[in-house]
């Protein structure tokens, strides 16, 4: 009988340190996860001190040299104008041996789905859609006339609603915009009368 409560003891024993571990482990991970958000939000926000950032996605990998984690980040300039940048940023940490893949432009020159099937598939390919696609030319009037005009994105599950507003205006724009790029609506709305 007592050999047997010993038995159990060990594998009782035994158990609770095989949880420990794991749960270092776990706690060691999301540590170095986070070392990396640090480290990439802040090199981001070095090189690009006036842009939106966010990280996207971090994925643990396995490489030659150990551990490491692939982190996707978006950058985007000039949220606020009527032709915003987005570029997606890719790092790697702590940096491996091989070169780091290049980053993927999103919006450049203020043009969205010139070529091809159209996708709209951030908020910053909506804004320029809801003033440079067909139909649109109002909300380009809208921008000149208003320098201060902005611009607010909402996505709206298969549509964008693009609102163009400018404080020192009588009337502001409401723009749906379809994912698969077709202009939905174009609402005018008076400030006066509302």
């Amino acid at each position: 009988m007592e050999i047997r409560r010993e038995v159990v003891l060990i594998i009782f024993l035994i158990l609770v340190i095989l949880v420990l571990v794991k749960l270092v482990e776990f706690f060691q991970v999301n540590v170095v996860e986070a070392d990396a958000s640090k480290f990439v939000t802040e090199d981001l926000l070095s090189k690009y001190p006036t842009a939106d950032i966010e990280i996207m996605t971090i994925t643990a990998k396995e490489g030659i040299s150990g551990k490491y984690f692939e982190v996707k980040a978006k950058v985007t300039e000039d949220l606020e104008s009527p032709c915003p940048k987005r570029t997606h940023i890719f790092y790697n940490y702590p940096v491996q041996n091989f070169v780091p893949q290049p980053p993927e432009v999103i919006t450049n020159n203020c043009a969205v789905c010139t070529i091809g099937i159209c996708t709209i598939a951030f908020p910053e390919e909506a804004i320029i859609a809801s003033h440079t696609f067909d139909g649109t030319s109002s909300i380009s009037s809208y921008i000149l006339s208003n320098p201060n005009a902005i611009p607010s994105v909402i996505s709206k599950g298969e549509y964008w609603e693009v609102v163009w507003n400018s404080e020192t205006a009588d009337s502001y724009y409401i723009i749906d915009i379809h994912r698969n790029g077709t202009l939905l609506s174009l609402i005018p709305v008076d400030k006066v009368t509302q």
